[in-house]
């Protein structure tokens, strides 16, 4: 879906601004070598502030036009999902817990998920019919696992994903093209995520 942040009526006094809203996608299905969720509770921080981004096309067409990106929110939601999905019991916390903390509140560990870089690309390609708006989107992202005892899990994730729309009136078919790359994204990285996660052998075998 996409949304005009500013009128495009008097198009030939500036660039339109295209907002492109890309959908949550937690991960659902995610591969495991184990066939339980991991155990006990855990408290939950997501951070999906850096997830934001004005992108602007490359090349003349459409250069004037820009397609803001901002995926914080579905960032947060996708997350969530994903690991409630995963474990046993969760609670989202809005801030890191120390470790007595976190043994007064029942915790298994505390997960930390960072949305750490938004990157996208969008272009117009000629067509023989009718022309398109190609976009790629790629999300890095880190998780992190702490339990009383010490660090039990650190690694960093990345999905991307493409995806092509009819170029539309003043190029805003690029506001779908944008979002349904961004969606792709988000969920091989939640996959991605979740598979760090479940996958742990020391996070499951942690006291």
């Amino acid at each position: 879906m996409l949304r005009p942040v500013l009128p495009c009526i008097l198009l030939l006094l500036g660039g339109c601004a295209y907002r492109a809203n890309p959908v949550p996608a937690p991960a659902l299905s995610v591969y495991s070598s184990y066939g339980e969720k991991l155990p006990g509770r855990y408290a939950l921080l997501v951070e999906g502030g850096e997830l934001s981004k004005s992108i602007r096309p490359t090349g003349l067409a459409c250069a004037a036009h820009t397609f803001p990106l901002d995926l914080s929110q579905s960032f947060a939601t996708s997350v969530q999902g994903t690991i409630a999905n995963l474990v046993n019991a969760v609670q989202v916390v809005p801030s890191p817990l120390d470790r007595n903390q976190l043994r007064a509140g029942g915790y298994r560990a505390m997960i930390i998920v960072r949305g750490d870089s938004l990157e996208g690309k969008i272009v117009a390609v000629p067509g023989f019919w009718q022309a398109t708006m190609s976009a790629r989107v790629t999300i890095t992202a880190g998780i992190s696992v702490d339990s009383t005892g010490g660090r039990l899990l650190g690694q960093s994730v990345e999905g991307s994903a493409e995806s092509e729309a009819s170029i539309g009136f003043a190029c805003s078919g690029g506001a779908n093209a944008m979002g349904e790359a961004a969606e792709d994204a988000m969920k091989k990285t939640m996959e991605r995520l979740g598979e760090a996660l479940t996958n742990s052998g020391r996070v499951r075998t942690a006291n």
